[in-house]
Formats: structure tokens, C-alpha cells, sequence
């Protein structure tokens, strides 16, 4: 062993506690004391999940050993004994302290007896922990720093943004990018599915996984989601076993999206770029980022809460079509538009012949089909702009912005003759008939319903089957 002396041990000192960041000021302290010693190095770290290699160093022209770590570690961190390499060599671990959440151990070769003469080792072990401590807490200041600026970012991209997509992959992106990881994914809760589906991905095509449903409860990310605890660690035994080749190493982070009591999403990232396990630093980071990510994902389920009562309160639940509340706020609309533009307005009331016949007949049940069936024909028979709606009952309407009385004969007489073609071979035998309205220019909303409706009687009453034109005085039978 080497005789070391006052000045060489201050000198890595110093280039260790001069480090930017911790992982430079492991990396100096084993490479340091690997020159000085003439020694093999190794530093170790022991956090919650265990022990880690932190950084090695090897005298100049020497090839490492291969490490095995026996239960010998799982011990209290003091100085330990009859730990040996692949080779059967003995080592020592010689405590260094609690650095950042961490016990720090130094690992030199040989048994602790043979280190004990070394002139200015202890000093030195002490003075080293102060110096990982200084450089821990400049670190972190440096790590804070950059990680409120990454929130306030984000934050902000986040109000921004109203896509789905888009968010859902910047919450995964800005996590990963936060602890370094390489592989990640998000899994989003579809109420309807009671499930999870991946929604975003960094690492690998998310369309491999995209048809994969996760129950809650099911593997690590439904019962983080059943949970809604964060998860910071290793897989069991049988997990690892069953890795999946895309995954480079086993410690993982899994963070449920959770605003009050909903759960809303999960977050899974492994793989962090230098090889080492996520640390509580890590942990805690990404958990207010994932608590940030939690405003955007409940404005998103608002937004489809509010779609989906909007739906409700404008469609009809039987047809599919807009309902007779949203029929006559659309009508005074496009009568106020028509009025400006000087265009055409037309108005198609149409009714299912003989409808109490079928109910009659055939049941409710029968004729809620028969309703469903002649919507379908409606909105394959009308132009893409135009609206279809059921006025109640058996009755429907069609609002034609544009459409000269010649547009909405022809559109009306074709809806009438696809529904009689459409139950040629029905025992039900559908028909309807159609009663036209054009906007006269002095005519209200509420006037050109009256006067497809009273278009509508009329073709009722000349024998049903029937396409009938009223307004501006006049009215035109079209025959089958």
C-alpha cells in the first residue's frame, strides 16, 4: 500500500467539493483516490430501493474487477468486512455518511485490518462527506432552479393547450425530461371502457400499445390507479422475470393522476439515462408536476362532461337528431341570416304516415325503429349543411338555408322516395309524407313553420305518400 500524503489527500478534497454537480464529485472522489491509493475504487450509495453503484475508479493501466454484492450490504452502514469481488478478493466498505438521502460508502480492496495503518484515511473519510454534503446542496439549489422554471413552463404550456393529444404528451414528456427517463407512457381512465388506454408514449410506438386495456387493479399501473399512490422502486421477482425487452433497467416510477378523490390518469417511467435507480429527488419532482398535470386533465374531463350535457339537452334520445329546443333556436337563427344575406330559407315538415297504425300493430318497440329508420334516411337524403330534427312524435323538420323552393322539392321528393323504397320489402310498410314552407321576406321563424305545416296537412289530407310546396300563395302537389 502506498504512503499518501497530508497534500494529496487535501488536493482530491478540494476537486470534490469544487464539483458542479454530486454524480462529478463521486466520479473525482473514486478516480482521485483510485491515483492516490494504487487501488481499485468504488463508491456505493444504499437509498430505499437499495444499493447502488454511484461512480469507480482504477489505478492508471489496471482493468476493474467484476463487483458481486452479497447479503454482506444489507447490513447497518458502518465499516464492513469480508465483502469479495467475482474474483474472491476481499473488500472493505468504509462509511462515508448521509449525503443527499443517501448512506455513502467507499469500497477499497483488502480487510479492514490492512487499511487501519493508513495515515490520514479517517481525516479524510470525515472531510470527504462534508465536501459530497456541500456539493449536495449546491446541487440541489442547481436542480430547484431548473426544475421551477420547467414548472412554470409547463404550467403554462398546459393552460394553453386545449388539445388532448398534444397534452397528454407534453405531461409525459415533461416528466420524463424532469428525471432523466427514457422509457415512459401514460395511461388515461375511459369511464365508459371502466379502463386504462395508453394515450402517450416516449421510448417506443405507442401504437403497439395503444389496443391494450388496463383494469383498475390490474399489474403495476392498475393498482397505482386503484390506489392512487405513487410509486417509487423495483419490480418483484416475478415482474422482473417477466420485463419486457424494451426496458433497459428495473427501477421504475409510477404516478397516478389524482385531483380530489378522481383518479384520472397514470404516469410510468423507467429507464433513467445514467443507468441509475430514480432517487427521492426524482420522486418528489415529478409528483408536483404530475399534481400540476392534474388541472389540465380535469379541464379536460369538464370539457367532455360539458360536451356530453350539451348533447343531451340538443338531441334526441330515440333518433339521434337534434330535438325540437334546439330545431327553434336554430329556425330564428337562420331566419335572422337569411334576412341578411337575402338568401332562400326553406322548411321540410315531414311525418310518418299511419304511425298509430304501427304501434298499433307491431308495438312501440317497432315503432321507436321505424322512428330510428326514417331519421338514418333523413340524413343521408339531406345536403351537409342542413339540419335535421324531430319536432316530436312521428314528425320530423329539415332546415334548408339557401334552398330556392325547386332545391327542396327535389330534396324533399327524394327523402320520400328512398323511404318507400326502403320499406318495399318491410311488413311494417313506412311511408311519409312532406310539407315544404319558404320564407316569405316579412315572415317570422314561427310563420314558416306554419306554413310547412300547413303544406304538410295538405298532403296528408290529398291522400298521404305526398310531397307538398305552400307559400307565397301558392301550392304544388308532387306525385308519386
Amino acid at each position: 500500500m502506498s504512503t499518501v500524503e497530508r497534500d494529496e489527500w487535501v488536493g482530491v478534497s478540494a476537486r470534490v467539493a469544487a464539483a458542479p454537480t454530486l454524480a462529478d464529485a463521486a466520479r473525482l472522489l473514486s478516480h482521485g483516490l483510485a491515483r492516490l491509493l494504487g487501488q481499485p475504487i468504488a463508491l456505493l450509495s444504499r437509498d430505499a430501493t437499495g444499493w447502488h453503484f454511484e461512480a469507480e475508479g482504477f489505478p492508471e493501466d489496471s482493468s476493474g474487477p467484476t463487483w458481486t454484492l452479497g447479503s454482506d450490504l444489507t447490513g447497518p452502514l458502518t465499516t464492513i468486512s469480508g465483502l469479495r469481488d467475482s474474483a474472491g478478493h476481499a473488500w472493505t466498505g468504509i462509511a462515508v455518511g448521509r449525503v443527499a438521502e443517501r448512506d455513502w460508502m467507499v469500497m477499497v480492496p483488502g480487510n479492514s485490518e490492512s487499511w487501519r495503518g493508513l495515515a490520514g484515511l479517517e481525516e479524510f473519510v470525515e472531510t470527504i462527506g462534508a465536501s459530497l454534503e456541500q456539493v449536495a446542496e449546491t446541487d440541489d439549489q442547481t436542480y430547484m432552479s431548473r426544475f421551477n422554471r420547467r414548472l412554470y413552463a409547463f404550467s403554462r404550456r398546459l393552460a394553453r393547450d386545449t388539445d388532448s393529444a398534444r397534452a397528454h404528451q407534453l405531461v409525459l414528456r415533461t416528466l420524463a425530461a424532469q428525471v432523466g427517463a427514457r422509457t415512459g407512457a401514460l395511461a388515461t381512465y375511459l369511464p365508459a371502457e371502466h379502463a386504462l388506454a395508453i394515450s402517450a408514449t416516449i421510448g417506443y410506438p405507442r401504437a403497439i400499445v395503444e389496443h391494450i386495456r388496463i383494469l383498475p387493479g390490474e399489474g403495476i399501473i392498475g393498482r397505482a390507479f386503484a390506489s392512487g399512490r405513487p410509486l417509487l422502486g423495483r419490480p418483484s421477482r416475478e415482474e422482473a422475470q417477466a420485463k419486457r425487452l424494451r426496458y433497459r433497467t428495473d427501477s421504475y416510477m409510477v404516478l397516478p393522476i389524482v385531483a380530489g378523490t378522481r383518479r384520472l390518469a397514470v404516469v410510468t417511467l423507467t429507464d433513467r439515462e445514467d443507468g441509475r435507480a430514480f432517487d427521492p429527488r426524482d420522486f418528489r419532482a415529478a409528483r408536483v408536476l404530475a399534481a400540476n398535470a392534474a388541472l389540465a386533465f380535469t379541464r379536460e374531463r369538464l370539457t367532455e362532461n360539458v360536451t356530453e350535457l350539451t348533447r343531451i339537452a340538443t338531441v334526441d334520445a330515440v333518433t339521434g337528431l337534434f330535438n325540437r329546443r334546439y330545431f327553434e333556436d336554430r329556425l330564428e337563427a337562420e331566419v335572422q341570416r337569411s334576412r341578411r344575406q337575402q338568401q332562400d330559407l326553406a322548411l321540410l315538415m315531414i311525418d310518418i304516415d299511419d304511425f298509430k297504425r304501427i304501434n298499433d300493430t307491431w308495438g312501440h318497440l317497432e315503432g321507436d325503429r321505424a322512428l330510428r329508420d326514417v331519421a338514418d334516411l333523413l340524413r343521408g337524403g339531406v345536403r351537409i349543411f342542413d339540419v335535421c330534427a324531430r319536432f316530436g312524435g312521428e314528425e320530423f323538420v329539415i332546415i334548408m338555408p339557401g334552398a330556392t323552393p325547386q332545391v327542396a322539392m327535389h330534396v324533399a321528393e327524394r327523402i320520400r322516395r328512398q323511404v318507400e323504397q326502403h320499406a318495399a320489402h318491410d311488413p311494417l310498410l313506412i311511408t311519409v309524407s312532406v310539407g315544404i314552407g319558404m320564407l316569405d321576406a316579412d315572415a317570422s321563424a314561427d310563420d314558416l313553420v306554419a306554413t310547412a305545416d300547413r303544406a304538410l296537412i295538405a298532403a296528408k289530407t290529398s291522400g298521404k305518400n305526398l310531397v307538398w310546396i305552400g307559400g307565397q300563395g301558392s301550392r304544388t302537389r308532387q306525385t308519386p
